[in-house]
């Protein structure tokens, strides 16, 4: 049988359930209960040992002598670990097949257990402990019983209940909203109350529609989350998922998700979210201050939500199941990857896709916040938002680098070079100080452009996209204290040796400060760095080390250490109108061959930065301020500060792209003018307003 039959079947047989269901619960509950129980049950060879530890240290009063039921700890707090412990009697007690289906005694502990907890109502200083993750667990918790061969005492039921009634899901956005709405769901089963079931439905599914700004999904189709922060995982995937497991529970019953509401989600996880995996690793820029946990950026179950997400969404299910085989490692990468581009204006993050690699890139503005610290975790971030540049060819460059990575040397990013990584001072989040951040795309190609002002360092960056390079420009570069100012090109696990257009090659535990001429080239991973002027360069290769404690104090303090390829430009101390120039080459053949021909540095100044790509026929701009650049005997002049791409079209014309990098313009003028016959044509590009401030706008020229 193919797999598309499978899920066919599968599908039928969800829709049927309702005939299958529990005959003792109403229709749809026990429909509904049905799913979910089947959903969180545990194979019976996996329940065994966890329960036999968990039985072997309980007490006859129902408690756990290792854990301080008076905890009140943000993170690792102790009284959850008397919940997951219990879930683990309860998984045993309930799964056919275990050695304790059933038992009798373990029926006895688990009562105790259950009334332990609601005697005791241990509190979390963390609101998440107390309004998510304790209700939910203990709906899962009865929802099992009500399959066992022996339920809980209804009153015992009734009690618990009540300790599930916590949050204000009318008050919470986003994530926080779908994750309180599925305790309200579980306790609407459980109780079968159909003005709760309807009320939890519409809490849960309310986050699926766009929003201008608050936290949620926006009309670019970024996440954002406490506050205006890029949460496209994190936070992002909390909602995916959580939609996604109860759309399924609910599908072909009268509460199933909207047709309407499921397209929106399901544009926002195929097109955004999944394109932020490379193989199952997914780009370090998404995840917040997640990005902080050990384990965070592989994504190995990926492959079973898209199994679920075709349940939901047969009409996407062939792409669906080419993302399954791309995310699951099983075929290899370029596998069906179409070349994709986007600046989502909201999110301030760029995605650029090519089969063979990806490169992103997170900045941020005065209209989002930087990369958070909150709760102890992503302790020393603070430079994660400055142009953050996430690049992967095989998909695990980065995968739990951060605790040996040098913070102030993220990759991308222009900033001081600090004795010490410097610790965070602000939590959840710090508004960005800079009006201009944005860039222009038309799909396939596009700029990005980012004017940093943070720390004491202002420069103006940017980046420009096309299918095998991406040229990477600084200018404006500025910075009064004593600090050196760099400029990491990137930071990544060493993987196989280093080589470099002056002959040296580097393996493990190698410096070297290199003054490279003009066209000169280092290579590592599969991944080529052009530089087309002389730079001072620094190139490293040592073992690094550091522990996840540091950045996360949820964690452990054993050091961990590993061989880092760091590759970084020295600007010197209080640099003055400094620049950088480099070209990203992912996924390159042959560098001794690489030929830049087809590519033009235009300019690289304060005004205005600009290249040109003569194969493609592709120009890009950013202008900084009012001003004018001069190509191919043609002088391309804005009126505004605005981020361009003309490409040349049929019949002597050209598409014209244009975005407003500062969000506060309704039009800009774009001019031409040929040099050799003084002929100057203009244009007036109305620009998008409203959610859509930001966004390109593309017009003929």
């Amino acid at each position: 049988m193919t797999r598309s039959r499978k899920i066919f079947c599968l599908l039928s047989l969800m829709l049927a359930l309702p005939v299958l269901a529990d005959a003792q619960a109403t229709y749809p509950f026990g429909t509904i209960i049905k799913r979910v129980f089947e959903d969180v049950s545990k194979n019976a060879k996996n329940v065994e040992r966890p329960a036999e530890k968990a039985l072997g240290s309980l007490q006859k009063d129902g408690t756990w002598p290792d854990i301080n039921y008076g905890d009140q700890s943000i993170t690792n707090w102790q009284p959850a670990e008397h919940i997951g412990r219990t879930q683990d009697l309860v998984q045993a007690y309930t799964s056919k097949g275990s050695m304790y289906y059933g038992r009798e005694d373990l029926y006895g502990s688990i009562i105790k257990a259950l009334s332990v907890w609601f005697e005791k109502d241990p509190k979390s200083g963390n609101w998440w402990h107390n309004e998510i993750n304790m209700p939910q667990r203990l709906g899962i918790t009865i929802i099992l019983m009500r399959f066992a061969t022996k339920q809980l005492p209804e009153e015992l039921e009734n009690k618990l209940f009540e300790r599930m009634k916590r949050g204000d899901v009318e008050a919470k956005t986003g994530a926080n909203k779908t994750d309180i709405a599925t305790h309200f769901f579980y306790r609407a089963l459980l109780t079968e109350d159909k003005e709760l079931l309807e009320f939890s439905l519409n809490e849960l599914f309310k986050p699926v529609s766009l929003v201008d700004g608050e936290e949620g999904l926006q009309h670019d189709f970024s996440y954002l989350q406490h506050g205006p922060q890029l949460y496209i995982s994190g936070y992002g995937s909390v909602f995916i998922s959580g939609v996604i497991k109860i759309a399924k529970y609910v599908a072909g019953t009268p509460y199933a998700l909207s047709k309407e509401k499921l397209a929106l989600f399901s544009t926002f996880y195929r097109d955004t979210y999944l394109k932020t995996l490379r193989s199952r690793y997914i780009d370090f820029n998404v995840e917040g201050r997640g990005v902080s946990r050990p384990g965070i950026l592989r994504k190995p179950s990926e492959k079973y939500q898209l199994n679920n997400m075709v349940l939901i969404d047969p009409e996407h299910t062939a792409q669906l199941e080419n993302e399954r085989l791309r995310v699951d490692s099983s075929v290899t990468e370029p596998y069906k990857v179409q070349a994709f581009h986007k600046h989502f204006w909201k999110g301030d993050y760029t995605l650029h896709i090519r089969p063979e690699y990806s490169f992103n890139v997170r900045i941020a503005s005065a209209r989002t916040k930087r990369s958070e610290m909150g709760n102890k975790e992503n302790n020393y971030g603070r430079y994660l938002s400055d142009g953050a540049t996430n690049i992967q060819v095989r998909g695990p460059e980065y995968y739990n680098i951060m605790p040996v990575w040098e913070w102030d040397k993220i990759p991308g990013t222009t900033s001081k070079d600090h004795n010490e990584d410097l610790k965070m001072e602000v939590n959840w989040g710090e508004t960005g100080r800079n009006e201009f951040a944005g860039g222009v795309s038309d799909g396939v190609y596009g700029a990005t452009a980012y004017q940093l002002d943070y720390d004491g360092v202002k420069a103006k960056k940017s980046w420009f996209f096309f299918d095998e390079e991406v040229v990477c420009l600084g200018a404006d570069i500025n910075s009064s204290a004593s600090e050196a100012v760099t400029t990491s090109v990137n930071q990544a696990w060493l993987n196989g040796n280093v080589s470099t257009s002056l002959g040296k090659s580097f393996k493990k535990e190698s410096f070297e400060e290199l003054k490279s001429g003009a066209n000169s080239w280092v290579l590592h991973d599969n991944v080529g760095y052009y530089f087309p002027q002389e730079t001072n360069l620094k190139i490293s290769t040592m073992e690094q080390s550091g522990n996840w404690f540091k950045i996360n104090n949820s964690h452990s303090a054993n050091r961990v250490s590993g061989n880092v390829f760091k590759l970084w430009i020295d600007h010197g101390s209080k640099p003055a109108s400094a620049s950088y120039s480099y070209i990203v080459l992912p996924a390159i053949k042959n560098i001794k061959s690489y030929n830049p021909k087809n590519l033009s540095i235009i300019s690289n100044t304060a005004q205005n930065q600009a290249v040109y790509h003569s194969e493609s026929k592709i120009f890009q701009a950013v202008f900084y301020v009012p001003s004018s650049v001069e190509i191919n005997n043609a002088v391309i002049t804005v009126n505004k500060p605005c981020v361009l791409m003309l490409k040349e079209a049929k019949g002597g014309k050209f598409d014209l792209f244009v975005a407003d990098p500062l969000q506060k313009e309704s039009s800009v003028v774009v001019s031409m003018k040929d040099v050799k016959t003084g002929k100057l044509k203009s244009v007036s590009v109305e620009l998008p307003g409203g959610a859509y401030k930001g966004d390109t706008k593309k017009v003929g020229f």
